[in-house]
């Protein structure tokens, strides 16, 4: 008899450690993913702003598939998420894609429209989240968390 390990010890020896190389994977590639979420900058959390005016929403987003793809924001009365993450969309509110500026930073200035329904003619509570395109993670949308803020 031979010294050493067993075939059967051998093959859970090496189970084992494809388990703990595939776990440690995983781990660096959800903190990379979690590193890489859109940051939102302004308006604060739970900011009034005048009714009628033409705010810049302010995101920063370091994630390379945000400068191929884009960043697109979202502005609703709801903070419910769909199955992807991502905010709702409401009646009154708005979705676009954020213009590029710097290196890392997007912006958006919402049109200067006076009908009632705009939500910056609408006065209320609203809710705004940021995404961007990357198809490595479950449903491609990697979102930012969500702020809000009221026109009055």
């Amino acid at each position: 008899m031979e010294a050493g390990i067993s075939t059967r010890g051998r093959a859970i020896v090496l189970a084992l450690l494809a388990a703990v190389l595939t776990s440690s994977a995983l781990l660096a590639g959800a903190q990379a993913a979690d590193a890489a979420r859109p940051k939102l900058l302004a308006p604060g959390n739970g900011k009034v702003l005048a009714r009628g005016s033409q705010p810049v929403f302010k995101a920063r987003d370091t994630d390379p598939n945000s400068r191929k793809y884009s960043v697109y924001i979202t502005i609703s009365r709801s903070k419910k998420r769909d199955k992807r993450g991502d905010l709702k969309r409401t009646r009154v509110g708005t979705f676009a894609s954020m213009r590029r500026k710097g290196k890392f930073g997007f912006v958006y200035k919402p049109e200067a429209y006076s009908f009632p329904t705009w939500f910056m003619q609408a006065p209320g509570k609203y809710y705004w989240q940021v995404f961007h395109i990357d198809c490595r993670v479950k449903g491609c949308h990697v979102q930012s968390p969500i702020r809000s803020f009221t026109v009055r």
